[in-house]
């Protein structure tokens, strides 16, 4: 292989994932909701796969390229021996008009702005979690039910949802502690539960602080739509296999509709809700077969091959630099 080649092959890859892995989600997602924990980890990874070999194509065209200079001449020997260092292909380049150093510096700055877009939104979500959180909890009262404790609003409508523990974690009303029966209300908390053990909202906080900027990117928009379904699905798992399959069902339905009425979905993006009668057909019929099979193993094998052609270029720049660019 060479550093042409590998080019080749990261841009081919980035643009067909990019485009295509929506299809692939589509028709895995039979498959994935059998799994939904795992599901997860291929739906959010798929975007750092994406991201990663975003970053490796200008630092591969740095090997196979020689622009011109723009650094100070003894500055342009450390950057070149550093390159020389790194560089697994043969020293052999061709011309261009592009620096060196511009190609690697490029990716630096995408990766420091994306960096600091997304602590900014990760920020702006804390602080809507909070100001949502105050809202809603005003006047609440903690109670221990189940073994979980929960922050009781005293309201008639039916409602249960999740903030961030530090924000105030498991919400339930009145009105839903009252109609749900012993198990029903198990299975309840045993899916809220489950998005604060299993870390919901910083996976959700992650993928749409990324989709803020790139949602334009085919691929990202697919998984930021995705993933609050597989969300859901794990946290049901869960539940299911604390409180049986029937309580789980039954307090979907009683629940119906999402939010409390003060508290709009659109409003509170960072709270989990238990509500949700769309999963209730997953719940009772579940796919079963193959199907969907074939897809879920071709984004599996795709994420891998795209994650060892990424390292090629990342993990000769690691080890250049852990070894100061000795050649």
């Amino acid at each position: 292989m060479t550093a042409g080649i590998l080019t080749m092959a990261l841009c081919t890859g980035l643009v067909a994932l990019a485009v295509f892995g929506p299809w692939l989600l589509r028709h895995a997602a039979p498959a994935l909701v059998r799994v939904p924990r795992l599901a997860i980890v291929v739906v959010a990874g798929g975007i750092g796969v994406w991201l990663v070999t975003l970053l490796a194509i200008g630092p591969v065209l740095a090997w196979a390229g020689a622009g011109p200079a723009l650094l100070p001449e003894r500055a342009a020997e450390v950057c070149q021996r550093c390159l020389t260092a790194a560089n697994p292909f043969s020293a052999d380049t061709t011309e261009t008009l592009i620096p060196a150093v511009l190609l690697l510096a490029l990716p630096v700055a995408l990766a420091l702005a994306l960096g600091a877009g997304l602590a900014r939104q990760m920020v702006r979500r804390s602080s809507r979690s909070r100001d949502a959180a105050r809202t809603l909890l005003h006047g609440a009262r903690r109670q221990l039910l189940h073994g979980h404790e929960v922050a009781l609003v005293d309201a008639e409508h039916l409602f249960a949802l999740t903030f961030p523990d530090r924000h105030g974690g498991i919400v339930l009303s009145t009105g839903a502690v009252r109609a749900l029966g012993p198990g029903e209300l198990a299975a309840v908390l045993a899916h809220e539960h489950a998005h604060l053990h299993q870390r919901h909202h910083l996976i959700t906080a992650l993928v749409d602080s990324i989709a803020a900027y790139l949602r334009w990117v085919p691929l990202i928009r697919a998984v930021a739509d995705a993933l609050p379904h597989y969300l859901e699905i794990a946290a049901d798992d869960q539940a299911r296999r604390h409180a049986g399959t029937p309580a789980l069902v039954s307090a979907l339905v009683k629940l119906g509709e999402r939010t409390h009425p003060a508290m709009p979905q659109h409003s509170c993006p960072v709270a989990l809700h238990a509500a949700g009668p769309e999963r209730i057909r997953h719940l009772v019929h579940p796919s079963a077969g193959l199907a969907g099979a074939l897809p879920a193993v071709a984004i599996a094998a795709y994420l891998v091959g795209m994650t060892a052609l990424a390292a090629l270029v990342h993990l000769p720049y690691v080890s250049a630099a852990l070894t100061g660019c000795t050649i």
